[in-house]
């Protein structure tokens, strides 16, 4: 039986899915896709895209799900035209016309509902992209089926500078970790990388993310400072209870490409096992969320890394 998947009515979340069979599909034209699809999506859902990790086997999302609002119809319609194209987005506008035409007022309303429940949900923003994205792909490629491994996984993250930078530090050293970039700011398909870049987007989103972490900005943070908030960490020095923490230097050179080895390079497990990723306060409370179930063990089961300050609920599975 399935485990429930750990979700909250205003929540960050790392998301991980990966292509089945362990096989290497996502190239530059397909990360380009996928992206595309992604961005779609959120903007259909109302989601939050911080920052993102395109591989070629499995890709890394950084994201915020706020918590469901009313949303017009006019508002919907933009979203509809977003999410579908504006050819499939006027067929579907033509059937809702004729409809009313017809005085099945009833059914109109019952459709755009159905669109409306997509919307401020996790499972249902993944279901979305992944689903645009297959068909896409298998018309391209003339692939059947689906290609995606089983469910993607998800961690909810504490809405906190350490927890929420550390995952997308994490995130953005996916291809420095596999050695297809020196560098986070070389790596393409990267948020932060992007940004480096000019992508527009993947800048925007770190910009928000930084927004929402940074109590003190008064409007949102400036890109130079969002950039060298990132290269100081992906540097290995995290500020951790208020005192700065050089990087490891174990196996270290003096390349910039060395230098690249805290635990945000070592510790991956923390951040793909478990349910939620934060302080052990923010655990425990996560853990009074999950149902209770006969004979189990009391939840809290929590890894901690002092040198992170974070903890990992390795005990605790939502994904």
């Amino acid at each position: 039986m399935r485990r429930a998947r750990l979700k909250v009515k205003d929540g960050c979340y790392h998301i991980v899915s990966r292509i089945n069979g362990k096989r290497f599909l996502i190239d530059d034209k397909e990360k380009s896709e996928l992206l595309s699809a992604i961005r779609a999506a959120a903007d259909f859902s109302g989601v939050e895209v911080f920052t993102y990790a395109m591989m070629t086997n499995h890709f890394h999302l950084l994201v915020r799900v706020p918590k469901k609002r009313e949303v017009n119809d006019n508002e919907l319609c933009r979203r509809v035209r977003s999410l579908y194209g504006d050819d499939r987005a006027e067929k579907v506008f033509k059937k809702w016309d004729n409809w009313e035409f017809f005085g099945l007022f009833a059914k109109v309303n019952d459709e755009k509902a159905r669109l409306r429940a997509r919307m401020y949900d996790l499972s249902q923003f993944c279901k979305t992209f992944k689903e645009t994205y297959t068909q896409g792909y298998n018309k391209r490629t003339g692939n059947t089926g689906t290609i995606w491994e089983g469910r993607f996984k998800s961690n909810l993250v504490e809405p906190s500078a350490r927890a929420l930078l550390a995952v997308a530090a994490y995130i953005h050293l996916n291809p420095v970790r596999a050695n297809m970039a020196d560098t986070p700011d070389a790596a393409k398909w990267t948020g932060f990388g992007d940004a480096v870049a000019g992508d527009v987007a993947a800048k925007l989103g770190l910009i928000a993310l930084i927004t929402l972490i940074d109590q003190a900005n008064q409007g949102p943070a400036k890109w130079s400072h969002v950039r060298g908030v990132f290269n100081h960490i992906h540097l290995g020095r995290m500020a951790v209870d208020g005192r700065e923490q050089p990087a490891s230097t174990k196996g270290a050179g003096s390349a910039a490409a060395n230098q690249l080895k805290p635990l945000l390079m070592r510790r991956t497990s923390d951040f793909l096992n478990g349910a939620a990723l934060g302080s052990p306060a923010f655990l425990r409370r996560v853990a009074l969320m999950l149902p209770e179930r006969r004979n189990r063990k009391p939840p809290g089961v929590f890894d901690d890394r002092p040198a992170l300050g974070l903890s990992s609920a390795l005990g605790v599975r939502g994904a």
